[in-house]
């Protein structure tokens, strides 16, 4: 027969000390879980600030605004300067060319009917880099081109810092497709015209071809193929190096 304890020996617990226990406990949980959060959302402010971006996030894109905002940097200052400034139809003036990545990410415009040069280069680099046995550039002044984008899906590339970080020159291309879309230098862009759109007529192609015709080779010292076209062929840079003919043989009295 089981004898049930003295009443006296039974703790009376009262529902007022229940309920403070509780609140006691949850004012501590309450403490601790803001301690927690604030402890995390300094280490993330602190790690955001200390950590340097990677070359991946890196400009392969750029803010759209035709002008700088208040606050812009002048590392971002290039996004704002031809031929990455967004600007308007009145700014950028008419329009003679238009020209696209393959994926059409990236679209650009020319205000220039023909460019101030055109050349084939063949030195090493441009084989290279390409992937081809040359490369077709055509230059242009830098307020001659417009992104319609701005610096918003290209990507860059230093062939000489082997860096993607945004610094001049530099080689620019879709951050999608990697279509090659122009070389800019420190004063000019050498355009690669093969993404130019020239229509589907053979009217628009020839206007083409005869707008962007190549006047002179470059480096054919160290060509892949031989182009017997007849232009004038520079074993270096043109106007300072020794002319060859169509085999790549110096041409005797020239220079």
């Amino acid at each position: 027969m089981l004898l049930k304890p003295p009443a006296a020996c039974i703790p009376v617990i009262r529902r007022p000390f229940v309920t403070s226990i509780i609140r006691a406990g949850q004012q501590r949980s309450r403490s601790s879980l803001s301690r927690i959060i604030n402890h995390s959302v300094s280490n993330y402010r602190k790690f955001s600030l200390s950590t340097p971006r990677m070359a991946e996030d890196m400009p392969t894109g750029g803010d759209p605004f035709p002008n700088p905002i208040s606050g812009t940097t002048d590392e971002a200052s290039w996004k704002h300067r031809p031929p990455y400034k967004v600007q308007t139809d009145e700014e950028f003036g008419p329009v003679k060319w238009t020209g696209r990545c393959q994926c059409g990410q990236v679209e650009y415009k020319i205000n220039r009917e023909k460019p101030l040069k055109s050349k084939y280069c063949h030195c090493r680099g441009c084989q290279v880099l390409h992937g081809a046995p040359f490369q077709w550039a055509t230059i242009f002044h830098k307020s001659d081109i417009t992104f319609t984008k701005g610096a918003d899906g290209l990507a860059f590339y230093s062939s000489t810092e082997k860096s993607r970080e945004y610094m001049n020159p530099t080689k620019v291309s879709c951050s999608f497709c990697r279509t090659p879309i122009m070389d800019e230098g420190r004063n000019v862009c050498l355009l690669f015209p093969a993404s130019i759109d020239y229509g589907e007529t053979h009217e628009k192609r020839e206007k083409w071809i005869k707008a962007f015709e190549v006047e002179c080779h470059i480096f054919y010292s160290r060509r892949a193929v031989e182009i017997p076209d007849g232009k004038p062929k520079w074993s270096e840079l043109d106007d300072s190096s020794e002319l060859l003919d169509d085999s790549g043989n110096p041409k005797k009295g020239e220079s």
